[in-house]
């Protein structure tokens, strides 16, 4: 046993060594170059990869992050590593480059030799690293909210189809991502190992930027289950009994949310309400039960295997107090996707009808009256008149 401790301890020492292994990440195209390689929490590497992918307006509190990292040097990496942003009020160029993240899993020292040597061929060099890599687990849960934003397709393309920003197979908009398990598919390091020169050439005639991560053999079985702290903790909540829908759904809202300011203020952040919600639950529960004034119904037929659920709004009867004048009621109607906003339109065009047609009556009146003054008398009342001697 005195010489099976040393022993063990070192072994320890080397997992645990071997836990702290960091993730290279390769940025292709236009993108800041410097000699710093700086390390990122998880956290930071997450939102430049949502930054880069998003369709829309990316904007984020940064609530998920951890106390210790700074927020301010959060935000200048993700300026530095994330896409250059469109100017304000112009819509985007359909001419913009496409943009790309592939991330590998299970790379071995073996295979990151491999692929650093075909890089520094291509002119790439390492941008940034990542300090603490999570788990297979937390890759897996990060595709699941891409393929939520409609950016990662469920179906499985090989490395050449998906660094071509032209192929319809495996691309549906203006980003795409992509995973593989290097370590179960030697086939798949030997075409990305044959197709990263060509990657560059897509990105070097500005069609495409793409982001390359590798992820370490070390951290498949890492204690980190996710790439966010936030999520982490939603978890939690869900393992409680919390809707298994719950988490997507709130680190998509979060991401996708209006842009506000690093100061944080108590104000609500508006949210965009989607057209159709896939289960009745998450329906009431984004919706606030309709906000009161409706109920959530599907859309479709209950046979169809897609399923629509939006608030079906109902009228509100408000009746008046005891006494003779209070007497009455009054139905208010509802609209909008949340049953939220009062529906005026019977009363608008009620009034906008009555007013349109007042107008238009007397109009009609004062031009009938001065036609009618504008006609010549008749002769025989002209013949009747004789001027007096």
């Amino acid at each position: 046993m005195k010489f099976l401790t040393p022993i063990t301890f070192a072994a320890l020492c080397g997992f645990a060594e071997a836990a702290k292994q960091s993730a290279d990440v390769f940025i292709f195209g236009a993108t800041q170059s410097s000699s710093e390689k700086p390390q990122l929490p998880r956290e930071v590497a997450r939102h430049i990869l949502l930054q880069r992918t998003s369709r829309s307006r990316y904007g984020s509190d940064l609530r998920d992050l951890p106390r210790s990292i700074d927020t301010e040097s959060a935000v200048e990496h993700i300026a530095r590593y994330g896409k250059s942003p469109a100017p304000l009020f112009v819509e985007p160029d359909a001419t913009d480059a496409s943009q790309l993240v592939v991330v590998l899993e299970g790379i071995d020292n073996k295979a990151a030799s491999q692929i650093k040597e075909v890089l520094t061929q291509s002119g790439q060099d390492v941008a940034f690293t990542i300090s603490d890599p999570p788990s297979a687990t937390a890759n897996t849960r990060l595709m699941t909210l891409f393929q939520n934003m409609g950016i990662a397709s469920q179906q499985q393309c090989d490395f050449a189809s998906a660094i071509n920003p032209f192929d319809s197979n495996c691309w549906s908009g203006s980003s795409s991502v992509v995973k593989y398990d290097v370590s179960k598919s030697p086939e798949t390091l030997a075409s990305i190992l044959s197709n990263l020169p060509r990657l560059a050439k897509f990105t070097n005639t500005g069609d495409l930027e793409a982001v390359l991560l590798l992820l370490p053999e070390s951290s498949r079985y890492s204690s980190l289950s996710h790439w966010s702290v936030a999520a982490a903790a939603l978890h939690s909540q869900r393992s409680a009994g919390a809707s298994p829908e719950t988490e997507a759904i709130f680190t998509s809202s979060s991401v996708l949310s209006a842009q506000s300011s690093s100061k944080a203020t108590k104000k609500p952040k508006a949210v965009k309400i989607p057209q159709c919600f896939a289960s009745f639950n998450t329906c009431m529960t984004q919706t606030g039960n309709c906000s009161a004034h409706g109920e959530c119904v599907n859309k479709y037929d209950e046979g169809d295997k897609s399923s629509c659920f939006a608030c079906s709004c109902k009228a509100t009867i408000l009746k008046a107090g005891e006494g003779p004048e209070h007497r009455g009621r009054q139905t208010q109607h509802w609209g909008g996707n949340m049953c939220q906003k009062e529906d005026i339109s019977t009363q608008f065009w009620l009034i906008a009808g009555f007013t349109v047609t007042i107008i238009a009556a007397v109009g009609f009146a004062i031009g009938l009256l001065f036609s009618v003054g504008e006609e010549q008398l008749p002769g025989v009342i002209g013949a009747g008149v004789s001027r007096s001697k």
